[in-house]
């Protein structure tokens, strides 16, 4: 049978819509081409919180991906969610969905910055000081609204709110339906087990049933010293580094873990991702990356480029203006 050349366009239509019908029939949906995210952190720790946070924010406003909303994990220091509230408002999201936890079994209860900006909300121009919605309720109303496989899960602190997302049956079945990946700061014993999160962590480990991204990296990129100090007073992730610990972030910079787990879900290419092997928990409770054991769905995340290269971008997109006005 001869085809005609005039006949390829409509072939190749019908041969793409047969791909997409067939995606249909499976119940599935093509994965969002910009990530929508769902940010989970533990706002107070440490600085970093802060930096990821304005780096969703920034990257939102290029449009490299959808920030839906933030979750505070930690329940022993209730200022984290209203320093959520003042930088996500300082960047014109002060509408975005915020949830808390409401215990006080896990979270670490220092604090060296957020009471002083929640509380100021004359300052930053915000209004949530204290209190949010509990956090399942909040993840469960976000993921209803998005398309399946479309969300992308980031945490940069303790991360059992997704056990208590998985214990409740709507939460689990949303987290199937809508979720796509997990992608976590960690490594070590902090996220994974101090703190209170030693009792939830093999629970999320033998449970999650989606692909996971755990990046480690981040000590020796340092940010906060270069851009930062020269935005303006009513920043409150300026405010952040410059009373954070004993004041050093805002002169000699501080370690950039959560902004590098933040910038894989915009900026893939900038990473190695390594797929064979597991993240596992020893005896100790420390979480560590077991390459001479496979499971599919874990993945090991670290920057291609230098340290150097690694803290410009960062700083960047931490110290960029918001584009949208308060």
């Amino acid at each position: 049978m001869t085809v005609s050349i005039r006949c390829f366009p409509t072939i190749l239509v019908t041969f793409l819509m047969l791909i997409v019908d067939a995606d249909t029939v499976r119940g599935e949906s093509p994965p969002s081409r910009r990530p929508a995210v769902i940010f989970d952190t533990d706002m107070g720790s440490d600085c970093d919180d802060a930096g990821a946070l304005a780096v969703l924010n920034a990257l939102a406003d290029v449009g490299e991906l959808d920030l839906l909303g933030v979750i505070f994990s930690s329940g022993k220091n209730r200022y984290g969610v209203g320093t959520c509230d003042a930088i996500n408002t300082y960047y014109g999201r002060g509408d975005l969905p915020l949830g808390q936890y409401q215990r006080a079994d896990v979270g670490d209860p220092n604090d060296s910055y957020t009471k002083r900006i929640a509380t100021d909300t004359k300052l930053f121009g915000h209004d949530v000081v204290d209190d949010a919605p509990d956090l399942v309720a909040v993840y469960r109303s976000i993921q209803a609204s998005q398309p399946d496989r479309s969300v992308t899960i980031c945490t940069v602190g303790h991360p059992h709110g997704l056990v208590h997302l998985l214990r409740d049956p709507q939460g689990e079945a949303l987290v199937r339906a809508k979720v796509g990946r997990w992608v976590a700061m960690g490594m070590g014993g902090w996220n994974f087990q101090a703190m209170g999160m030693s009792a939830y962590c093999q629970e999320l480990l033998d449970r999650w049933p989606l692909p996971f991204y755990i990046s480690p990296s981040g000590r020796e990129i340092k940010t906060g010293h270069r851009l930062l100090p020269e935005t303006p007073e009513s920043n409150p992730v300026r405010e952040a580094y410059r009373l954070w610990g004993k004041g050093t972030a805002i002169t000699e910079g501080r370690s950039s873990w959560d902004q590098v787990a933040v910038l894989f879900i915009a900026r893939p290419e900038l990473f190695e991702v390594q797929s064979t092997g597991r993240v596992e928990r020893q005896a100790d409770g420390k979480v560590i990356w077991n390459a001479n054991e496979n499971q599919p769905n874990h993945h090991l995340v670290t920057p291609k480029r230098s340290a150097e290269e690694m803290a410009k971008i960062i700083e960047e997109l931490m110290a960029r203006k918001p584009a949208r006005a308060q």
